[in-house]
């Protein structure tokens, strides 16, 4: 399985159920962006976010995330490496196109969020 470069966001295996996690705990540099879109650009914010590209581009896999985010780290777990790569790749795009990011902050239900 070839593995992508999902920078910055870290997909790992680990010891315990559910076997893999991928997460993000550095989001400094897109804080004013997320900010401009009223958000408060904590791991709930991405959390959130993780659910709409699952909601939209990933549906079939919602069920098979686990999401532990906090304040200052996002975290989701799954048995299923392929299905947080997917993930990932979704994130990382987002990630590295800060307008893209603006664009779907702002057009979601403020209320979608839980930050």
């Amino acid at each position: 399985m070839t593995t992508h470069d999902l920078a910055p966001f870290l997909l790992e295996d680990i010891e315990f159920d559910p076997g893999h996690s991928l997460r993000l705990t550095d989001w400094r540099e897109l804080m004013p962006v997320i900010q401009a879109a009223g958000r408060e650009g904590n791991g709930y914010t991405w959390e959130g976010i993780a659910r709409l590209l699952v909601a939209r581009h990933l549906p079939d896999a919602a069920d098979r995330l686990e999401h532990d985010s906090e304040s200052g780290m996002f975290a989701v777990y799954s048995s299923n490496r392929e299905v947080l790569e997917a993930l990932g790749v979704l994130m990382r795009d987002l990630y590295r196109s800060p307008e893209q990011l603006g664009i779907l902050l702002t057009s979601v239900d403020p209320d979608f969020f839980d930050d």
